[in-house]
């Protein structure tokens, strides 16, 4: 039996990007960045749900357009975080 099958479960982040928001959906919480430095300016990514909630059926999103500061686990970019927290 491995020991080893979780070790890629948490992969450390891949680094620290400005992001600018593509999308966002206070209904359904999906939010779309695109990471120029990463992919040009031209290519989306899905930002993660895990660790954000919706508050009475409505998510908290950014503005489209507004700068966030983001992170990844792995460099598949398959789990998006926004860094950045805005107090509402």
């Amino acid at each position: 039996m491995s020991t080893n099958s979780n070790n890629n479960m948490h992969s450390p982040p891949v680094g620290v990007y400005r992001a600018i928001v593509s999308s966002a959906n206070s209904t359904t919480g999906e939010i779309k960045v695109r990471i120029p430095a990463r992919f040009g300016s031209e290519t989306a990514v899905v930002v993660s749900r895990i660790g954000r909630k919706a508050n009475n059926g409505v998510w908290p999103v950014p503005k489209v357009g507004e700068q966030v500061v983001v992170t990844a686990d792995g460099s598949d970019f398959s789990n998006v975080f926004i860094l950045n927290v805005n107090p509402s």
